[in-house]
């Protein structure tokens, strides 16, 4: 009395869209992490921490305007 429900194997897996956006998205995640543990490895700074490092203002050069 119990109905089995099986899939026939070859509607099991259609590629779509969203399939090959997933790819996708996974494939650029994986070279990034890949592009990031280089520069870990190497110690090298990302170009946006140079940037930082140069141009951030620090405490100490900041001009504080104050009416007497």
């Amino acid at each position: 009395m119990s109905k089995d429900k099986k899939k026939p194997e070859a509607v099991k897996h259609q590629k779509t869209q969203f399939d090959k956006f997933i790819d996708d998205q996974i494939r650029r995640q994986q070279e990034n992490k890949k592009r990031m543990q280089e520069r870990v490895g190497t110690g090298e700074d990302t170009p946006q921490q140079t940037y930082n490092k140069l141009y951030r203002e620090r405490p100490q050069n900041r001009t504080v305007w104050r009416k007497k």
